[in-house]
């Protein structure tokens, strides 16, 4: 079980964290890998670092994030996710890493939200969602202004929100 190979007591049997570089090494040889050797070299196509485990027989691959986070402080609670802060997914650098919800990890995207095109008005929507109910914030005739009044209650109403993200979003 996936939740078993995120273990703190088995993780930390297994692996080392540098928390200034944020990578994973392995903590002893077995079969063909070197302790010391890195533990997270392996790059995923959606950019985040995976470590590979054998537990029971199985293969999984584990996210090196998530590893980190439980070699500083521990396992991780139920309904929480990690997020990295800079919005670089292979940076698991300790200062980078915090815990969230769901909710706020998904406020953090740098994807444009938020505002776009509509048709039936041909004007720009800004629009924001609080509490799970969609907020109209107005129509504009520019793609800029309709931006500046997504970002100025995305400030407001998700304040978890780095500023950085905010200036780029």
């Amino acid at each position: 079980m996936v939740n078993d190979a995120y273990a703190p007591e088995l993780l930390r049997s297994l692996f080392l964290y540098d928390p200034v570089t944020g990578r994973l090494h392995h903590k002893a040889s077995r079969c063909r890998v070197t302790a010391g050797s890195y533990a997270d070299s392996t790059r995923r196509a959606d950019g985040y670092r995976q470590v590979a485990l054998r537990l029971d027989g199985k293969q999984y691959q584990l996210k090196a994030h998530r590893v980190a986070w439980i070699l500083a402080h521990g396992a991780i609670p139920h309904g929480m996710q990690i997020d990295h802060i800079n919005g670089t997914r292979d940076d698991n650098r300790l200062c980078n890493l915090r815990l969230v919800t769901q909710r706020e990890n998904d406020q953090n995207r740098r994807k444009a939200r938020g505002y776009s095109w509509n048709k039936g008005c041909s004007k720009w929507e800004a629009y924001i969602r609080v509490g799970g109910v969609l907020r109209h914030l107005g129509l504009f005739t520019s793609e800029a202004a309709a931006r500046a009044v997504y970002l100025k209650a995305k400030a407001r109403y998700h304040p978890s929100t780095p500023d950085d993200l905010l200036q780029a979003a």
